[in-house]
């Protein structure tokens, strides 16, 4: 067996632990960030650094520009390319990060889905005109409790495709995903990485001041001025989202901050539910030394893959 899934929250410390894993077995990484994944977006999404990149051979960071979508099926399509790279070069590969939806979309398969409605969208999109994002994100927590899940509450794009199948399948999204994972799950190593929740918070916390420190809101307004827009993509996600809303003067700097914190709160939990119902898990809590994390990870690496 050569694949490794290595998952769990933001701020868990994935990403070093990944890099030791990756050191140690003479791997490269698939990153399943759906953030890293954008050029540009270097100081608020945790990518890894130079020195770290050099360290390990590391795939589908910086592979996208922020005015473009990129949807579970586009990540499962690139991360398959860079698995056969991997493999065919006789190395293990270690997927890495927080988006449940790509990681099970590349490990389950994805089932074909309708194409989109223009009516369907026409109605979702004046409801989230008269009644605010938010209105619509409830709809989803009612028809879809799993995809809602892991979503950002203004991910409106991904939210009205999530709507839109249920309501032209009656089925859904998460439920048409896990009908197929029988038939063509990979085998890999599941691993998931975890802190108690209150120091994921605070971790999460620390981290974003780090940023704000390191020129995050800096390198936000540098990208707009080099033109990409407001409503791109990429500027939808955490952070990025309430730098925009500062600079045109919606939020005060206290406001995107406070809000960015308490954002950044609300993803981990979202991502706790979601991991936390994958059953092929097998939990590590880092918060132990260091030391001590990497051998109870590589004991459950050698027992259950055969690497």
């Amino acid at each position: 067996m050569n694949m490794i899934i290595m998952a769990g929250p933001t701020a868990a410390g994935k990403t070093a632990l990944a890099i030791k894993l990756a050191e140690s077995l003479n791997g490269e990484i698939i990153s399943a960030d759906s953030r890293q994944i954008y050029q540009g977006l270097d100081i608020g999404t945790g990518k890894p650094d130079s020195r770290q990149l050099k360290c390990v051979r590391h795939h589908l960071v910086s592979a996208v520009s922020p005015e473009k979508s990129v949807s579970a099926g586009d990540f499962s399509r690139m991360a398959e390319k860079a698995y056969q790279e991997i493999t065919n070069r006789g190395k293990i590969c270690l997927m890495v990060g927080g988006t449940g939806l790509w990681i099970r979309a590349f490990m389950d398969g994805l089932t074909p889905a309708p194409p989109a409605d223009p009516e369907v969208r026409a109605i979702l999109t004046e409801k989230a005109v008269q009644h605010g994002k938010q209105a619509l994100y409830q709809d989803l927590k009612q028809a879809d409790p799993a995809t809602a899940a892991c979503l950002h509450p203004s991910d409106q794009m991904r939210i009205i495709r999530a709507l839109e199948i249920f309501i032209l399948t009656g089925e859904r999204p998460s439920e048409r995903k896990r009908g197929i994972s029988a038939v063509v799950s990979r085998p890999a190593c599941w691993l998931g990485i975890i802190r108690p929740r209150e120091e994921l918070y605070a971790r999460a916390e620390q981290r974003i001041d780090s940023w704000i420190a390191a020129g995050w809101l800096e390198e936000i307004d540098r990208l707009l001025k080099q033109g990409v827009p407001a409503e791109a993509p990429a500027m939808q996600a955490i952070g990025y989202s309430h730098w925009v809303k500062h600079l045109s003067g919606i939020y005060s700097y206290n406001q995107a901050v406070d809000l960015i914190k308490r954002d950044s709160r609300r993803y981990i939990k979202r991502q706790l539910t979601w991991f936390k119902a994958e059953k092929r898990m097998t939990w590590v809590d880092v918060s132990k030394h260091e030391k001590e994390t990497m051998q109870e990870i590589k004991c459950i690496v050698f027992s259950g893959t055969g690497v």
